[in-house]
């Protein structure tokens, strides 16, 4: 058998580990945005779910006030 079979096969070897090799810093910097994004996405949810409570208290103290000043009625002068 040629030698020449196995050393073309060492250079596709070699050459296909370069080039992952090559790519990680840029993957590496893909997946800190992909992770930044998600961060930021869970944060806006967060707020969005904050307020959503905020509003929900707000009416429900209106409405206790406004059942207070019903039931007391006008105030005598």
């Amino acid at each position: 058998m040629p030698d020449g079979g196995s050393s073309s096969l060492a250079g596709s070897v070699a050459a296909n580990t370069a080039i992952p090799l090559g790519l990680t810093p840029s993957l590496a910097m893909d997946m800190t945005y992909v992770a930044m994004a998600d961060s930021l996405g869970l944060a806006m949810q967060n707020a969005v779910a904050n307020q959503q409570r905020a509003q929900v208290i707000t009416e429900a103290a209106l409405a206790q006030v406004l059942t207070l000043i019903i039931t007391k009625g006008t105030a005598k002068s």
